[in-house]
């Protein structure tokens, strides 16, 4: 897919809705998808020029008046004016790049990071996870994306909406958590209200309820019996998901890689490992699996089952 996106036509394509299916999903999983989405919406409002034949060749023969040489004729391929807009969605892009990056904040595997916003909320980034924010318009608008997952901690005052690829939450001042990861959304509310888009369908949740969805699943309400996410306090807890979910966990906190060989990713997992010894985390996650796991150096490992 990255292959794919480098090519010049790319973004053209996709304005022409000339991408394959699979270019298509694998553009929208993507991490630059919502980035282009939004810029493409002001690209939207840009209107095709308008050409008055008779004026430009009024203008054309006056020209020549004064100019004879003549020009190498052009040849004009067909989709100019959508291959010309995906200039402009890259020379927007690269405005973006120099005058909003600024407001992005990440987190690398095995790293936690606390960041007060302008508005006074605060934000607990987990570990791979990134949130970005205009300084200029936030305390305005209180509006931020967000990559991967966080625990937000939010002042009282206006709305504040958290935009992911798989669906926005809106809050006025409250505490919950998101994760927002591959496919997957899932919102806990820990104290006051929190109202949660996805596509057409949207829930409001208030303390002590949750919400979830995979892909075009509908949000799915279940109960939360924690007053705060057990990653706060150095544990990641799974309740019957696949097992290759906690793999990918398991890599964030440990940065480490975990080669999976034969093991069925979709075995569904209840249970919980720590973030502070590796060995124990290995243990508690695959022992009651089955699942026999080698060191093959400091930094991989890989799976088999017994």
């Amino acid at each position: 897919m990255k292959k794919d996106m480098n090519e010049d036509d790319f973004l053209g394509r996709w304005l022409a809705d000339d991408l394959s299916s699979e270019e298509k999903d694998m553009f929208e999983d993507s991490d630059d998808y919502l980035a282009y989405k939004d810029i493409v919406k002001a690209v939207d409002r840009f209107d095709r020029p308008v050409f008055d034949i008779d004026k430009g060749l009024k203008n054309q023969k006056e020209f020549n008046k004064t100019y004879k040489e003549p020009s190498a004729p052009k040849v004009i391929k067909l989709r100019t004016w959508l291959y010309s807009a995906a200039a402009v969605v890259v020379v927007l892009f690269g405005l973006r790049v120099m005058f909003f990056d600024a407001s992005e904040i990440s987190t690398d595997m095995a790293q936690t990071r606390i960041i007060n916003l302008p508005d006074n909320s605060i934000v607990t980034l987990n570990a791979d996870s990134a949130i970005t924010y205009d300084k200029d318009t936030f305390e305005e608008d209180r509006v931020l994306t967000l990559k991967g997952e966080a625990f937000f901690d939010v002042a009282k005052g206006s709305k504040f909406t958290v935009q992911t690829k798989n669906g926005n939450i809106a809050v006025l001042g409250t505490e919950f958590d998101v994760y927002a990861r591959d496919k997957k959304l899932e919102v806990h509310c820990f104290e006051g209200k929190v109202q949660v888009t996805k596509d057409k369908s949207v829930v409001v949740l208030t303390a002590g309820k949750g919400t979830k969805s995979i892909g075009q699943e509908s949000l799915l309400l279940f109960d939360v019996t924690r007053l705060k996410p057990d990653w706060l306090n150095g544990t990641s807890s799974f309740d019957q998901v696949p097992i290759s979910e906690v793999i990918q966990e398991l890599q964030r906190q440990y940065n480490v890689k975990i080669n999976t060989q034969d093991i069925d990713l979709n075995r569904l997992f209840t249970g919980f490992f720590g973030h502070d010894d590796l060995k124990k985390a290995l243990k508690t996650s695959f022992e009651p699996m089955n699942i026999r796991y080698t060191f093959k150096n400091k930094k991989t490992i890989e799976l088999q089952n017994k």
